[in-house]
C-alpha cells in the first residue's frame, strides 16, 4: 500500500515509525469530529453576520488531478460570537445546503 507523501516526510523528520504516524492521525482526526460534534451551535439572527462554505474532505488519487473521494462539510462561523457549525451534507445541491442554514 502507498503511503501518502507526507507521512514519509513525517517519518524522515521525527523518526516515529510508520505505525505510530498512522495511529496520531487518527487520534487527530477523531478529535476533529468529536470537537465538530460538540461544539458546533446554532448561528445567526437579527444583525448577526455568518460566514459560510463548504468543503469536500478527502484525497486525490496518486496526489494527482481533482479530488476523487471524500465526504463533504458544511460549516459556518459567526465573527462576533466566534461561533462555529459543521455538518457533514450528502451534496453541495441549493436544497441541501439552504436546509442546513435555515436549520
Amino acid at each position: 500500500m502507498l503511503r501518502h507523501p507526507r507521512h514519509d516526510i513525517t517519518m524522515d523528520e521525527t523518526g516515529v515509525a510508520s505505525a505510530t504516524i498512522t495511529d496520531w492521525s487518527n487520534f487527530c482526526r477523531e478529535v476533529c469530529v468529536f470537537w465538530a460534534d460538540k461544539y458546533s451551535t446554532k448561528l445567526g439572527g437579527p444583525g448577526r453576520t455568518v460566514e459560510i462554505d463548504e468543503a469536500k474532505i478527502g484525497h486525490r488519487k496518486y496526489n494527482r488531478g481533482r479530488l476523487l473521494k471524500g465526504n463533504w462539510i458544511f460549516g459556518g462561523y459567526e465573527r462576533d460570537s466566534k461561533k462555529v457549525f459543521i455538518v457533514p451534507v450528502e451534496d453541495r445541491t441549493e436544497k441541501t445546503l439552504l436546509a442546513c442554514i435555515k436549520e
